[in-house]
């Protein structure tokens, strides 16, 4: 008995020795040496942006001959998000990918995942910790100046614009209503700001009582397309469609057909594939060791009636 044990312990040396036996705990590779990521994001039901990033990011992975494992919420509840990342840890992931519904929520979580040495990263709205290693998001606050611009030049009366956005703190949201706002202040228009939590329906309240409230809004940015398409519904229920102009930001398939159709005016094009492959890309760089990008911000476009069928499918 004693001599099986003796060479048992031999063996597993010897495993040791060549690098054949991984230890326990986080960061450990799956069987094979294959790497396992995790991500989390809004709920893909949340917004259809959403629902095409986590997507992507899934196509990547794939490319890249990874593991992924989805621990994205089931609503946009920040708590939840953060257990998702804990659970990520415990899991004994190597990376991890945050499209963070609260970019505040995660400092003790992140400090562990270091500890145990996984790669944290950020994609579309940018965590201010230094354990988050690389960011892919739209250049928010440039892309909303674009829209900001476009939208002075396509008002032909000066009054209230009513800025539809997300949750208050929230770094893309804040971007977005910042960009816009800024330009349309330094052209003589008064804005309007609510926050709307990302939820097309507290938009659509929001959007009704204010249109109420203030005859002399001539336009609404939603700062996110369901949330602009909210609006526009306030606006055509309270039969002020042409008088009052919607604008959005995102680019999704819904809003083209609205531009299509005479209804939202423009909205800013984001490229989540791009965002989703260049994350994806730089943290299995990072992972093996590897030069990696760190930070990518991607330029939006406007999309309005005069270039809508080329993004239509």
């Amino acid at each position: 008995m004693k001599k099986l044990a003796s060479l048992a312990l031999a063996l597993l040396f010897v495993l040791c020795a060549a690098g054949l036996v991984f230890a326990g705990g986080s960061g450990e590779k799956a069987a094979g040496g294959k790497i396992t990521i995790a991500y989390t994001g809004f709920p893909g039901g949340q917004t259809p942006f959403w629902a095409q990033m986590t997507e992507y990011v899934k196509e990547e992975a794939a490319a890249q001959g990874v593991d992924l494992i989805d621990l994205s919420p089931t609503v946009a509840d920040a708590a939840q998000q953060k257990d998702s990342v804990d659970n990520a840890i415990n899991r004994g992931v190597q990376g991890i990918i945050i499209g963070s519904i609260d970019n505040r929520a995660f400092g003790e979580s992140l400090r562990r995942a270091a500890a145990k040495k996984i790669v944290v990263v950020a994609v579309d709205t940018a965590i201010d910790d230094p354990q988050v290693t690389a960011l892919a998001q739209t250049d928010n606050l440039s892309s909303a100046r674009v829209m900001g611009q476009y939208m002075v030049d396509h008002l032909s009366t000066k009054g209230k614009v009513l800025i539809l956005g997300g949750t208050l703190g929230h770094q893309t949201g804040d971007a977005r209503r910042d960009g816009v706002r800024q330009v349309l202040e330094a052209n003589g228009f008064e804005v309007i700001f609510r926050a709307a939590d990302w939820d097309p329906a507290k938009a659509l309240e929001i959007a009704t009582n204010e249109l109420q409230a203030n005859s002399d809004i001539v336009a609404i940015f939603g700062a996110w397309d369901p949330g602009a398409l909210a609006g526009l519904s306030a606006v055509k229920q309270r039969g002020l469609l042409g008088k009052v102009q919607v604008f959005g930001f995102d680019g999704l398939p819904a809003a083209f057909k609205s531009i299509k159709d005479g209804e939202l005016v423009a909205t800013i094009k984001q490229d989540n594939k791009q965002m989703a492959q260049v994350i994806v890309r730089s943290l299995v760089a990072q992972i093996k060791g590897q030069p990696s990008v760190k930070k990518l911000l991607i330029d939006g476009f406007v999309i309005d009636k005069a270039n809508v069928d080329q993004y239509m499918k």
